[in-house]
């Protein structure tokens, strides 16, 4: 049996890439990343979207709330607010309305709540959640293309400075070489 010589930045990506296949790994790394400025806003929208969405179609099939609450915390999946999902679900299990629960958790955006509020008191939960998720995507989306267009043109003067960088560092090297020369 030989053993044969193995690049070091194979081996690091190679424990990265297991390291990421732990879920408490990805979830602390994802709660990292959802702090920065430009992703907080983007995860809430994308998580108050994701919540009403799958609480509308739940609800709508006739899945009873505290199950449905069960269900959609599990699908969260371990991330920082976990114990504030938690005590939503414990408290609309044990009577609460579920709006009075989400305020005082403040897991969504406040007019998030609000809308929920007026859907469960008019008893149409499930349709103006499905409406909710509807106005959260769009707004996520319209997020997600101004992230693209301002990523384009920075990306275009970050290259080329790089690119500027390198041809004066040639240019000033093929200078001093024919200041030696001559």
């Amino acid at each position: 049996m030989t053993v044969e010589w193995v690049h070091p930045g194979l081996l690091l990506i190679a424990g990265a890439w297991l390291l990421l296949r732990r879920p408490g790994v990805r979830a602390r790394l994802f709660n990292n990343l959802a702090r920065l400025p430009l992703l907080r806003t983007a995860v809430l929208l994308h998580r108050t979207g994701l919540f009403c969405r799958n609480l509308g179609v739940l609800l709508g099939s006739g899945v009873p709330l505290p199950m449905t609450l069960r269900i959609l915390v599990d699908m969260l999946g371990p991330t920082n607010d976990a114990p504030a999902w938690n005590k939503v679900v414990d408290r609309v299990r044990h009577g609460g309305k579920l709006s009075d629960a989400l305020a005082d958790a403040t897991v969504l955006p406040p007019m998030a709540i609000r809308m929920l509020r007026i859907g469960e008191e008019t008893g149409q939960l499930p349709v103006l959640a499905k409406n909710i998720a509807e106005f959260y995507e769009a707004k996520l989306q319209r997020s997600l293309d101004r992230a693209v267009g301002i990523t384009g043109p920075a990306a275009i003067i970050v290259i080329s400075t790089i690119v500027g960088g390198l041809i004066v560092s040639v240019m000033t090297a093929l200078l001093s070489v024919t200041q030696i020369i001559e």
